[in-house]
Formats: structure tokens, sequence, C-alpha cells
């Protein structure tokens, strides 16, 4: 061979190269393709066609296609509507006759408008705003100087009644006396009435002295009875020196009513609770029985809830009840129906005093509402964020059974739910 490589011709040579070159470079290529997979490039082998059929082979009955799955899944579903559609529809009217239930309902209590009995500006402030108070405590006072002066006054007037008393006990005894000196001038006139009256008689005597013994007569006897009653007039104003005495009396009035308006110079709260809305401030001039702050007292809160009418039908004052505040989500408080409305607004207007027939022309006029006033059995479970006006639902129970705890249920549910808002 190398005899022959010596002896080829150089252009041969070159040709030899290239041709070797090329080969060489198919051979790579083939070795790529054959690294491919063979699973990639081979395609599926298509099924074998079925034999054809004999006269003589049986025939084989093919198995009935399975029910589609997705209409068994529509007719559960729309069974399950159905279902659940007549439990609703079922359940309200059994809800309103054996558990009546009422959202938006609000707790409420007394709410007191306190203003002083008298009047003048506020000399101090002692409380603050949303201040927890107790019965009797001060809550502001008024400028007690004039009130002052008015109970010095009317303690002069009881004294100066005081000594007209004792004077006019002083006086009885010479009042007493003055009666006694007429009584006697009137004995001694009487005597000479009588001695001019027999010498009158018997002639003796001119008619103008006995006129004169008469009238004499007759004036000591009127100084008697106007000293008598010189003497009891005495004796009734002067009859103790105790409240008996009507003069006593009135002056002991006077610096009663003094004294009472100075003590109210102090306004005190009239019970444990709380002071809201409080504007008052130290030189302000407060009228008497006008209003200078408001007082809640908390022993009163009640709840009330507008119930529809048909779901009043077995509902009567003492009923148990459930109520649930959005301030305590999840917690139920009981409760006792307090009492029911005995009426509301119709609405009905009138016009040239003749009644105004309704122009409502809707289908289903909205149902009319009744409050129910239902007091919390005890105030003080309560958590200190429920307030005045603070939403509540209340849930009546006139008797015991399945729909009242299924309803319970629900409400618990429900007030869970309201605690994510």
């Amino acid at each position: 061979m190398a005899q022959a490589q010596a002896t080829m011709d150089p252009k041969d040579a070159v040709d030899a190269g290239k041709a070797g070159i090329a080969a060489i470079g198919r051979a790579a290529n083939e070795t790529r393709v054959v690294g491919i997979p063979v699973e990639r490039l081979v395609a599926p082998a298509p099924a074998p066609l079925p034999a054809p059929a004999s006269a003589d082979t049986p025939i084989a009955i093919q198995p009935t296609a399975a029910p589609n799955r997705s209409r068994k899944k529509a007719r559960l579903f729309g069974a399950g509507l159905l279902l659940t559609l007549g439990v609703v529809v079922a359940w309200y009217p059994l809800a309103d006759h054996y558990a009546p239930f009422a959202s938006g309902a609000s707790i409420t209590a007394q709410v007191t408008q306190v203003a002083p009995r008298v009047a003048g500006p506020v000399k101090q402030v002692l409380i603050a705003d949303n201040a927890e108070v107790q019965a009797g405590q001060p809550l502001f006072e008024i400028d007690d100087a004039t009130f002052r002066m008015d109970v010095a006054q009317a303690q002069g007037q009881l004294d100066q009644a005081m000594n007209n008393v004792t004077s006019g006990v002083a006086a009885v005894p010479a009042a007493e006396a003055k009666l006694a000196q007429t009584e006697v001038a009137l004995t001694i006139a009487q005597q000479e009435l009588e001695r001019a009256t027999t010498l009158h008689d018997k002639g003796l005597l001119p008619l103008a002295k006995f006129n004169t013994a008469d009238a004499n007569a007759r004036t000591a006897a009127l100084n008697v009875e106007a000293a008598k009653a010189d003497l009891e007039r005495i004796k009734a104003s002067a009859s103790t020196a105790d409240a008996r005495n009507p003069n006593v009396r009135a002056a002991q009035a006077a610096l009663d009513k003094a004294e009472f308006a100075l003590r109210n110079t102090t306004v005190a709260a009239p019970a444990d609770g709380y002071v809201s809305n409080l504007s008052l401030a130290e030189g302000q001039f407060v009228a008497a029985g006008t209003p200078a702050l408001t007082f809640i007292n908390p022993a009163t809160q009640m709840v009330i809830a507008d119930f529809r009418e048909n779901q009043l039908v077995n509902v009567q004052p003492g009923d148990k009840a459930t109520v649930m505040f959005e301030a305590a989500p999840g917690r139920q408080f009981e409760a006792t129906v307090d009492s029911i409305a005995w009426g509301i607004n119709s609405g009905r207007t009138t016009a040239n005093g003749l009644a105004q027939s309704s122009n409502d022309t809707r289908w289903f006029p909205p149902a009319r509402k009744i409050p129910v006033r239902v007091s919390i059995d005890d105030m003080s479970a309560l958590p200190a964020n429920v307030r005045l006006g603070s939403e509540a639902s209340v849930l009546i129970v006139p008797e015991d059974g399945i729909v009242p705890t299924i309803a319970r249920g629900l409400m618990g549910i429900n007030g869970l739910l309201s605690g994510l808002n």
C-alpha cells in the first residue's frame, strides 16, 4: 500500500483527502442521528383490523354504556337546591311562630337632663365628661354668695318673730290688768247709773245728769269688750314661742327656703351612672330648670327591638329571650320580655279635617313593626364596651323546642360572623 501511495498522482491524493474528510463528516452526522431516542421517532403502530367474521363465528354482544356522570351531578345539584329551598320556605314561618328574631335592636336607658334648681354663675365643675359618678356625688357648684345672704336675712326675720312673740307673752299680764280696770270702771258706772235712775224716778235728778250716768255706763261696757278683745289678740299672737305660732312658722318657712336654695347651689348626681355631653365652664351662668348636662342611669338599661306583627302571635311579657350585641360578638345574654308597645303611629294624614287614603301602589307593602322592650337578666354581665345605643339582636323563645334550639345556633353563628366585620 505504501508503494501505491507513493506512486499516486498529487492531484489524486488531494481528491482522496477531500473524500476522506467528507466521509468522516457523514460518519459524525450518522453518529449524532443514532444518539436520538428511538421512542420519539417511532410512530405508534396502527391497531390491527378485526378479523372478518365468518358464518361459523358467534357475534359478541357489547355491554351498555355507563350513564353520564355530569348528568348525575346535575340531578343531584337540582335535588339539593329544591330541598334547600323547601327547608328555607318552611323555616321562616316556623321561626316567626316559635322563635321570633329581630336584628337592628338597640340598648336604651333613662337619660336625665340634669338642671340646677337655682340660678347663678358656675363656680366650679367637679367632674369630667363621660365620667362615672356615684349617687350624691357633687357635679358642679354655683356661686352661693347671694344665697348665703338670703339665709342670713331669713334668720334675722325669724329672730324678730321670736322677739315679737316673747314681747307679746310679756304683754299678756298688762292686757289682763287693763281688762280688770275696765271691768272695775264698768261696775262703778253701773252703780252710778242705778242711783241716777232712782233719783230721776223720784224727780230729784235732772234729766241731763241721768243721761250722763247712762252714757258713762255704756262707755264702760264698751271699754270692757275692747280690753277683752285686746287680751285675746295678745294671747293669740303670744300663746307659744315655738313652731305653733303663726308668725314663727312663717319666718321659719322663709329660713328653710333660703337654706334649701343654698344647699342646691351644689348639684349632685341623682344615682349611680355616667355623665355625658358635659359643656359647662367656670363662670358660665346657668338658669334654674335649664339642662346643664346629661346623666345616664345604667340600672335602667333595656333593649328595644322592632318585631313584625306576625312574629308577636305567641309573644307575651315574661317570655324568655336571648340578646347578642355587636360589641360582644359570639356572646349570648339571657333576657326577659318586659313589655310590648300598645300602639304605633299609623302614618295616616288628614286634609281639611278629613282622613286621606293611602296612595301606596306597591304589591308588597312593608310590614309594620311593633317595639318590644327586653330587659337583661344580669346587667353586671354586660361588657364595658356595651354603651347606650349599641346595636343588638334579639331572639324571643316563647317555648322550648327544636326550632328555638336551631335558632339559637344560627344566632350564635351570625354573631361570630358579625365579629369579623
